[in-house]
């Protein structure tokens, strides 16, 4: 009798055992689709915003804002043209902060054109194509940081192709390589020497802080991950190096021959302590550069570098004022009384 209560138990706890065993086999293989799950999902995920922040595309809000300065102001549009690695959804975020203000002169678009590179080319077909469909005739330049450079760039040959650029505005945007306050552009020499010895954890740390030190408008937490990222690449020891965008910056202005018409107007928007850009070296660098054109700036203190989606409220103020004195609305005439 007692030997099989015995048995009776051992069966029983083998069977518990095996029970628990297929529950933990089963748990893992549950753990590990979803985690197989998850990662096709990322990857799928990464993939979309790889491609999106490599596109050459004009954006254009859908919203009541714009339909509306699309009837009152048919034929012009703003342009806002990214800062050095802001990717398309920063772009946007800028471009809402400044859009209502955008919307008192003509319709208010970004222009996603890459968080790594930058083709001047397919920029140009890009709103080539988009003026065609929109049949835009009278173009608003916005440059954020970098995306000055651009503008400067592309104005001419728009100005060639039948759009006229009515006004480019200047959001932190240095004139040459020289303005740029870049402590990675400082130290490249020692950087490069240390950096690929510091090991993994010495390399994550020094992307962080490169990202952080030269944020140009995004959120911290965006700037340190794209630090973190280029730490990875032996071959880059700072934001301004190994990039096409990198080339183009230190090559302006040679790009530039020319070309802008000289009613074109010119805003200037920039912190006179920016930590990026020196304002002054800059300011005198587009003044040289576009010497026949109407300029007028307008300081916006205690903003840091290109930061509309941070400080809308007075960015906005500030294009507000450059619009009404650089392109002011017509007047309309008095009506004639009748006594």
């Amino acid at each position: 009798m007692a030997k099989r209560q015995r048995q009776h138990a051992h069966r029983k706890q083998l069977a518990v055992h095996q029970i628990h065993d297929i529950g933990r086999r089963r748990f893992f293989v549950t753990m590990g689709a979803a985690a197989a799950v998850t990662a096709v999902r990322t990857n799928i995920a990464l993939d979309y915003q790889f491609t999106e922040n490599r596109s050459f595309k004009v954006s254009t809000p859908d919203n009541d804002g714009n339909a509306a300065a699309a009837a009152a102001f048919p034929g012009s549009s703003w342009y806002l043209l990214g800062g050095f690695r802001v990717s398309n959804r920063t772009a946007g975020r800028k471009l809402a902060a400044l859009q209502p203000v955008m919307n008192e002169r003509a319709q208010a678009s970004y222009i996603g054109y890459s968080n790594e590179g930058i083709d001047v080319a397919q920029l140009f077909i890009a709103i080539m194509s988009d003026a065609y469909e929109r049949k835009i005739t009278t173009a608003y330049l916005y440059g954020d940081s970098f995306g000055g450079m651009v503008a400067v760039v592309l104005a001419p040959l728009l100005e060639q192709n039948g759009i006229h650029v009515k006004m480019i505005v200047f959001g932190s945007s240095p004139s040459s390589v020289v303005d740029v306050l870049d402590p990675g552009k400082r130290y490249i020499s020692v950087a490069g020497a240390v950096v690929p010895y510091l090991g993994l954890a010495g390399r994550l740390a020094a992307g962080v802080w490169s990202g952080i030190a030269n944020p140009n408008g995004q959120d911290m937490y965006e700037a340190a991950r794209n630090g973190v990222e280029s730490s990875f690449d032996a071959g880059r020891n700072s934001l301004i190096l190994s990039t096409s965008q990198a080339t183009f910056l230190k090559a302006f202005p040679a790009q530039y021959d020319g070309g802008i018409a000289t009613s074109t107007c010119i805003g200037l928007m920039y912190d006179p302590e920016d930590f990026i850009v020196n304002t002054r070296s800059a300011i005198r660098g587009w003044h040289a550069l576009l010497s026949h054109n109407p300029f007028y700036r307008y300081d916006v203190p205690h903003t840091g570098h290109a930061s509309p989606e941070i400080y809308p409220e007075i960015y906005r103020t500030g294009l507000g004022v450059l619009q009404d004195v650089l392109v002011p609305l017509p007047t309309r005439p008095p009506k004639t009384l009748y006594f």
